[in-house]
């Protein structure tokens, strides 16, 4: 059975259209949002090693992968991270690379601002900070391998 003409103008009439131009609006904010980030923001790129040892005068030599170590030069900054004994990290200590090998077989030399140096005897994670990209080079730099 079909419904009168006079019923179906009337519930088009009080028909509104609010609420979806709203969730329109809300979602296209969000979308710009998403993409202002994705062109302009920043992540830190790191490569990190959890194969180091010491030396007698607190110098720390860790053995990074090959690929990264032509993206690492002597005065980058890197941080020595501890676990606690409850699981957790510590604050990061600040360190920062001396000397970096011709080849893969030689560690990378790296003093620790530390004026603690039993802290750095204790394993943890070295990580070298290589730069700084926005999600779209990263992407496009892996497009491009």
């Amino acid at each position: 059975m079909a419904i009168p003409f006079s019923r179906s103008t009337r519930s088009i009439n009080h028909d509104r259209f609010q609420p979806g131009i709203i969730a329109i609006v809300l979602i296209c904010l969000v979308l710009v949002m998403w993409i202002t980030w994705f062109f302009l923001g920043e992540l830190t790129i790191y490569t990190s090693t959890m194969n180091y040892t010491t030396r007698d005068d607190g110098m720390l030599l860790g053995k990074f992968p090959a690929a990264s170590l032509s993206q690492i030069t002597p005065g980058q900054a890197a941080e020595l991270i501890l676990p606690t004994q409850n699981g957790k990290n510590m604050a990061p200590i600040q360190a920062e690379v001396m000397n970096v090998p011709t080849s893969a077989s030689e560690p990378v030399e790296i003093y620790v601002f530390s004026s603690e140096p039993e802290l750095a005897v204790q394993k943890g994670q070295l990580k070298i900070l290589l730069g700084k990209t926005s999600p779209a080079r990263l992407i496009w730099r892996s497009i491009q391998r």
